[in-house]
């Protein structure tokens, strides 16, 4: 199951997200919230939201007026990804895929230390419980848009070169098409007034 870490004040705690597509953790200083931090400074009461969609768990800023950053840049809505630094207020959150497992335990090569005689690694951060809070698309989280392949970039900017090039040929009828019209013009007016249709300036 995926997870996310979530670190303020020296203090660190792991909480696990829901699997259910369209279920919102909602996090922030009020108690209504899924994950409600009353204690991190510049929280808003409902900061942002982390929602599951069929492409993976997204993440957006509820109009916090504070904002909510990945890696410092800031985000209105896009996809979690392992490695960035999410910052709402002074909380960091890193984002933990459900594919990521924990190593499994080496060997003990003979005459080595057992495992109890070893130094104990870091401790993981603290589970905690994500109050259900259920489905919410009043807040307004929307699916992120994928960023565009190299396919359909080149796709898209060959598509915009045929409609270019479409464009100055019918430009070119349309001037073609006017010019016409102006010497048919000029022809009637001419023989309707000298008896000649070849206009003046072309006699």
């Amino acid at each position: 199951m995926a997870s996310i870490n979530v670190t303020y004040s020296d203090i660190t705690a792991s909480y696990d997200l829901p699997d259910e597509i369209g279920v919102e953790v909602i996090i922030g200083t009020s108690e209504d919230c899924s994950i409600d931090l009353p204690d991190v400074e510049g929280l808003a009461e409902q900061h942002c939201c982390i929602t599951l969609f069929e492409d993976g768990y997204a993440i957006s800023d509820l109009g916090s007026g504070a904002g909510t950053f990945a890696n410092e840049k800031p985000l209105e809505n896009e996809y979690m990804t392992a490695g960035v630094t999410y910052r709402i207020g002074q909380a960091t959150i890193t984002f933990v895929p459900d594919e990521v497992a924990a190593p499994a335990p080496a060997a003990q090569p003979a005459g080595e230390q057992p495992a109890s005689a070893q130094p104990q690694a870091t401790a993981a951060p603290a589970k905690k419980a994500v109050k259900k809070t259920g489905k919410r698309p009043a807040t307004g989280a929307k699916r992120p848009m994928r960023p565009a392949s190299a396919d359909r970039v080149r796709a898209a900017a060959a598509t915009a070169a045929q409609n270019k090039k479409q464009q100055q040929i019918n430009g070119v009828y349309v001037a073609l098409v006017l010019i016409g019209a102006f010497y048919a013009g000029m022809a009637l007016y001419s023989w309707q007034t000298t008896g000649n249709p070849l206009p003046i300036f072309l006699r």
